[in-house]
């Protein structure tokens, strides 16, 4: 990886790759996926999730991984919320837990109110990451929750508000896919690239997000031919990887994504850093590094 610590905006012409490892803290064996990926791979991020049964553990090992850049990972479903339901009514069922994925989306979608439930939930995740010690070098979302057109505006004021410049577009390019078959996730890639539209528009000059997105086609299922297609597409600028790495793919009680997590944190650590950037010509970097 690139030993700058800064770069304060991408040279001209060159190719820039950050591999984020979504949901660290979700899991102990996630979180020693997620060491092992930076250690042995290419993975140079995380994004931290502040509801996470492994928070604590995460944070923990964080401390030990110098260079790793670690993001927050807004949660909206499947997660417990940071803040006593009572005070985000709107987000949760009468349970107290967050609504599901589709159910939650539309009702963002149709009732304007949820947004300051959002901020307020948001806002509380972001807290306790920072009071544990982490400098939060980017925002993105569980399910790409964070750029839904809803909550677009609510993620530039936190933004604002904490002095965190950078995020995700998960705007994949419509075509991408590895070989000739379509992805069986293609029809959901067409919605959320319609879909970011929005955030596009309301960070265009106020936050910095990669020109390209790859990992959402093959999200789970990441082999390493997809990690080199990526390389190899990535254009000049930067460009952003997601996967979800585990050691093992067990899920804790309550979870389940079906991922093969085992399966992506072998296709990241195929090659070291230095072999990677070597072979393929393109320097991997976390948000930060990547510019303001």
């Amino acid at each position: 990886m690139t030993d700058t610590t800064q770069l304060n905006r991408p040279k001209a012409g060159l190719r820039y790759l950050i591999v984020n490892a979504d949901d660290f803290g979700r899991s102990d064996a996630v979180n020693r996926g997620v060491a092992e990926g930076f250690r042995r791979g290419i993975v140079t991020s995380a994004s931290l999730v502040a509801a996470g049964p492994a928070f604590d553990s995460a944070v923990a090992l964080a401390a030990e991984l110098p260079g790793l850049g670690v993001g927050i990972h807004l949660v909206a479903n499947e997660y417990t919320p940071v803040l006593p339901p009572a005070q985000i009514p709107r987000l949760v069922n009468s349970q107290g837990r967050f609504y599901s994925r589709p159910q939650q989306f539309q009702r963002m979608a149709m009732d304007p109110r949820i947004r300051g439930d959002l901020f307020l939930e948001w806002d509380a995740q972001i807290a306790r990451i920072l009071s544990a010690g982490i400098k939060l070098t980017h925002m993105d979302g569980h399910g790409h929750c964070h750029a839904h057109p809803a909550a677009a505006g609510v993620v530039l004021k936190l933004a604002q508000r904490y002095g965190i410049k950078h995020t995700r577009l998960p705007a994949e390019p419509i075509w991408w896919k590895l070989g000739r078959r379509f992805s069986a996730r293609f029809a959901e890639k067409a919605i959320l690239n319609v879909a970011t539209q929005v955030p596009r528009l309301v960070w265009n000059g106020k936050l910095v997000f990669p020109r390209s997105f790859y990992g959402f086609s093959q999200g789970g299922r990441m082999t390493a031919d997809v990690v080199e297609q990526a390389a190899k597409s990535a254009p000049p600028g930067v460009s952003e990887l997601m996967v979800h790495v585990g050691v093992s793919n067990d899920e804790a009680p309550g979870f389940w994504t079906g991922y093969d997590y085992a399966g992506d944190l072998r296709a990241v650590t195929t090659y070291s850093k230095e072999q990677f950037e070597r072979k393929f010509g393109i320097s991997l970097v976390t948000h930060v590094q990547g510019g303001a």
